[in-house]
């Protein structure tokens, strides 16, 4: 009798137990890098009524979903939770923490208090019915079960939907740029309040400006200890208002406003610009207003394919030459003109083993169009930067093939990663144009002359890809005077430009223009090149207006292309948010 006592007794527990059939939940998690599942949708489940992710925040309660197999977690992840907070339609938007409390909890190890409303980042959105994309640190190699755990006060009418998950690549900071908010942990924005303690604040002011000066947004990204991005980071920064300056723990880097048409605003900080230790005490801070900033995994480039790093010409000019990748140069695409690639060499000899033999079929008087051995040119000078264009790479590279010309183990190089970044095609083995153009500039000049160089090769490389540009150009060499035409003419004969070719004149023109700020320009062509025209072929000169023998100038010429100069600064500006002399939106 009590045998059958016990049978009866194990019968009913397994009967209830067997009631409690877990029930697959209408939100999974979704996402990318993440390898348990191929299709890459992780269902889950919960034994729980709660299938719809409609969360009631007046109560106390725990809802727990879980996958039938544990997820593998590759490094630098992040888990985003997508959902929306609706308050009852009586009920005022709501307070953060005032009621309720909403928990994610991973494998019941990490605790991540989900954000309520956007104060804690000063996002100007309504607090009633926002929604949320909030990225925590996956800090473990595999996840199992995740949980919601809601602490409510008191009724309070509101509600959170879950809208779905995913699994991410980790980020810190926030992006407001649409409706939907992305944000993270360890991320905050306050405003600064400039105060002018030298104003009288007895004296009745309007607006009662000494106590309410001018307001500055401050962002602060501060990971920190364990949850630190593993491995380079960039810090990608878009919607950009003003000059913000950027403190990195490493560097303070000065943007420059752009007032251009083209409406670009955002910024790549490479990782060579962070703090390479982990940000506990060097927070990242943004002094200025943006609409989105994430400090995120640097790209993971295959170092022999050479993926060009994104970068702009304030940076490349002052990134580091023991953190190439390459010993003999490194590569870019600008920024702001992505269909430019720009090299930076480590020496005049290094450059050269990749352009000169270009150089000379591009642009040489004498040779261009053919190619040119290196015995026949070795005593020849090339340049010291270099731009070309898509079309005039495809033929120096069509020339070599069809002639069987020995190529240098560095122009393989270079057609290889035009190749790759489409600057040039292979159209079933006949090289063709696809787009952009490259420049060149080396670390063997001096400072002050890099700066010179990068300005002026970074204006040819716009003149190559902007039609609308190159016709600005023709208006301007048309309606120049017949004196400083003739003069600059001259000038580029004696470089050994092809004078013949009125694409390349005009190109030249315009970028020896740009090239040095307006303020600095009647003296270099008044001055600088008259004078070195004048003292090496003064046959040239004999045709220009006499010398001012009190100034030492030909003012004639300085004023003719400083007029030239501000021209071509003003398109510059109105159009790229550039100037002469300036095509880098950064300072260090």
């Amino acid at each position: 009798m009590k045998t059958n006592i016990y049978i009866f007794i194990f019968c009913i527990l397994l009967t209830t137990n067997s009631c409690r059939v877990e029930k697959q939940a209408e939100f999974a998690i979704s996402g990318t890098g993440v390898t348990a599942y191929n299709d890459e949708i992780y269902p889950l489940y919960t034994s729980s009524s709660n299938t719809s992710g409609i969360f009631d925040l007046s109560k106390t309660k725990r809802y727990d979903y879980s996958l039938n197999e544990s997820a593998r977690i590759p490094r630098n992840r992040s888990l985003e939770i997508d959902y929306s907070i609706q308050s009852g339609a009586d009920t005022a938007p709501l307070p953060s923490g005032e009621n309720y409390t909403t928990v994610l909890k991973i494998d019941d190890d990490s605790g991540w208090l989900l954000p309520d409303n956007l104060s804690f980042i000063k996002i100007d959105k309504p607090d009633i019915n926002i929604r949320i994309r909030y990225a925590v640190p996956l800090q473990t190699t595999r996840i199992k079960k995740i949980s919601f755990e809601i602490k409510g006060a008191k009724k309070t009418g509101a509600k959170l939907y879950l809208n779905g998950l995913r699994f991410t690549e980790r980020f810190y900071g926030f992006n407001a740029e649409d409706e939907i908010v992305q944000v993270s942990p360890f991320v905050n924005r306050f405003v600064n309040k400039f105060v002018d303690e030298s104003v009288d604040k007895s004296v009745n002011q309007e607006n009662n400006a000494a106590e309410n000066g001018p307001e500055t947004p401050v962002i602060t990204i501060n990971p920190g200890g364990d949850y630190a991005i593993s491995g380079p980071r960039i810090l990608f920064i878009d919607g950009i208002k003003g000059a913000p300056v950027i403190n990195t723990g490493a560097n303070v880097i000065q943007y420059i406003a752009n007032t251009g048409q083209n409406n670009y605003h955002k910024l790549t900080v490479p990782s060579v610009f962070l703090a390479l230790e982990k940000l506990e005490k060097n927070a990242i801070q943004i002094n200025g207003s943006v609409d989105k900033a994430l400090l995120k995994p640097a790209p993971q480039d295959d170092a022999l394919e050479m993926t060009p790093l994104t970068a702009d010409p304030g940076f490349i000019l002052k990134y580091p030459v023991n953190k190439w990748r390459n010993k003999d140069f490194e590569i870019f695409f600008w920024e702001s003109f992505p269909d430019i690639l720009i090299f930076d060499t480590a020496s005049y000899e290094a450059q050269d083993k990749f352009f000169k033999r270009v150089a000379f079929f591009a642009e040489k008087k004498g040779f261009k169009g053919r190619l040119a051995r290196d015995e026949e040119i070795a005593q020849l000078h090339g340049w010291n930067a270099h731009d070309y264009n898509a079309e005039t790479l495809a033929n120096f590279f069509n020339g070599a093939k069809k002639t069987s010309f020995p190529l240098l183990e560095e122009e393989i190089l270079l057609r290889e990663i035009l190749l790759k970044n489409n600057i040039i095609k292979n159209d079933e083995g006949n090289f063709t144009p696809g787009g952009g153009a490259v420049i060149s500039i080396s670390r063997e000049s001096p400072e002050y002359l890099r700066l010179t160089f990068m300005a002026h090769e970074a204006f040819h490389g716009i003149f190559f890809i902007d039609a609308e540009f190159r016709e600005f150009c023709k208006q301007r060499w048309d309606n120049l005077n017949q004196t400083a035409k003739r003069f600059i003419t001259s000038y580029f004969d004696f470089q050994q430009y092809d004078i013949n070719d009125p694409y390349l004149v005009l190109n030249e023109f315009m970028a020896h223009c740009l090239q040095q700020g307006v303020s600095a320009s009647g003296k270099y062509f008044g001055e600088t090149i008259a004078v070195r025209l004048n003292e090496i072929s003064p046959w040239r000169m004999a045709m220009l207006p006499p010398r001012d023998e009190d100034t030492g100038n030909w003012p004639v010429i300085a004023e003719s292309f400083r007029a030239e100069a501000a021209a071509f600064s003003e398109y510059a500006a109105s159009h790229w948010g550039l100037a002469a002399g300036r095509v880098w939106r950064v300072r260090l």
